[in-house]
């Protein structure tokens, strides 16, 4: 299928620097918009994915930048369905409003708001929640719960509109998201704008240090357009005067950075914690060109060693499963060509069923399917999830089952 110019377009400028001298560090498969799980078994057209990294400072972004009004479209994804990412929500915002005395009944904002998760947890700890997010039915359904939410992308005309309608934020959040933002200048000028003098803005977004240590590359997908470090993530910061006075590895989604920014001349004090990860950094210099090219190599091998299993199990004509409809698991199924064996796959997520997988068109069911029908080999496709999904699932593996982990490296699961 043919690309329109207005669907895709090459990024020629640094969105930190603005320099255009670039290396091309890793190229993956071209895919379709990882979410897309369709009703309809029909074509989808598929883009690259290519990753580059500035020259001059060090970012690491996609080549490609996919509109985000084409992404967000057929937006699936709901933050409810991610394993125990409410629990760390809820201690994440109870330390923050502790640590950074937020008054209660102050506004807080959560930027791309999604299921409204955090807008409910804004509400418990008393504080008025104000959600901002693009896509337009999961906007709808918190609307509905009562989670007060904007349907729109964070740009001027929203900004003005909670200034005119509310206040100055206190809280600022932008949990995983603040890697799909295309025009990160516009973005952050809008957060500085709504952000009270006193107020705390925090991003919480995927680091690659920690993924791709564990061959994590299925988190390479066309609505991650940065990957940040914390080096690189502070640069930008620092071009709207904003402050880091806190940064932390954390555990969620395999590895992810939590970053805390203030206004510059807020008094607040930078943390131990701040300096000790910029250190971290540079010591493992995980923007090299060479961590990339061995991060290559693992992928082959991993994939060579799955596909050898796979192509004889397909030989002795066995039924194979993949466990896991997400963004994620599409980069994956692209990557290793798993199209050529799996016969079905499952998920436990009820707007994943009776979908096919995007692109290649695989059908999706509810997972009690592999309980009845017993297949030889289930691939957990999700396999950052695994601990969960092995312990739900222990009765296909008690009556024979055999569970195959593709990544970080290959694992099979007997009884």
């Amino acid at each position: 299928m043919i690309i329109n110019k207005e669907e895709v377009i090459i990024k020629t400028q640094c969105r930190i620097c603005n320099t255009s001298e670039f290396d091309k560090i890793l190229k993956l498969r071209d895919t379709p918009l990882e979410d897309q799980y369709l009703k309809t078994n029909i074509e989808q057209k598929t883009y690259p994915l290519t990753l580059l990294k500035c020259q001059n400072c060090e970012y690491i972004f996609l080549k490609e930048v996919v509109s985000p009004q084409i992404s967000y479209s057929e937006y699936l994804y709901e933050s409810k369905v991610t394993n125990g990412l409410d629990i760390h929500y809820d201690q994440y915002i109870s330390n923050i409003i502790k640590k950074y005395k937020i008054p209660k009944k102050s506004l807080a904002v959560d930027l791309g708001s999604n299921d409204g998760l955090m807008l409910s947890l804004f509400k418990k700890n008393k504080l008025i929640p104000l959600g901002v997010e693009p896509a337009k039915e999961i906007a709808s359904r918190a609307n509905s719960i009562g989670l007060t939410t904007i349907n729109s992308f964070f740009g001027n005309a929203t900004s003005n509109f909670i200034i005119k309608n509310y206040s100055r934020s206190m809280l600022i959040t932008a949990n995983y998201m603040f890697a799909n933002i295309d025009n990160l200048d516009e973005f952050l000028h809008n957060v500085v704008k709504i952000l009270h003098k006193k107020g705390v803005f925090i991003i919480q977004t995927g680091y690659h240090p920690d993924q791709f240590k564990k061959n994590m590359f299925d988190y390479i997908y066309h609505e991650h357009f940065s990957y940040f470090c914390l080096n690189t993530l502070d640069k930008i910061l620092k071009k709207y005067d904003l402050k880091v006075v806190d940064a932390e590895r954390i555990s969620p989604k395999g590895g992810s950075l939590r970053v805390v920014c203030v206004h510059k001349h807020n008094s607040k004090r930078i943390s131990n914690s701040y300096f000790n990860l910029l250190e971290y950094e540079k010591k493992g210099n995980f923007n090299a060109k060479s961590y990339f090219e061995k991060l290559r190599d693992n992928i082959d091998k991993e994939k060579l060693a799955l596909t050898k299993i796979l192509s004889l199990a397909k030989k002795q004509e066995k039924t194979i499963v993949g466990f896991g409809a997400s963004h994620s698991t599409t980069t994956l199924m692209y990557e290793f060509e798993l199209h050529k064996f799996i016969d079905y796959v499952v998920d436990d997520n009820e707007s994943k069923q009776n979908t096919f997988t995007p692109g290649i068109n695989i059908p999706v069911f509810n997972t009690k399917k592999i309980h009845k029908e017993k297949p030889d080999l289930v691939i957990i496709l999700a396999w950052q999830h695994r601990s969960v999904i092995l312990d739900k699932h222990k009765n296909y593996l008690d009556k024979g089952g055999v569970f195959l982990l593709p990544l970080p490296s290959l694992k099979v699961k007997k009884t």
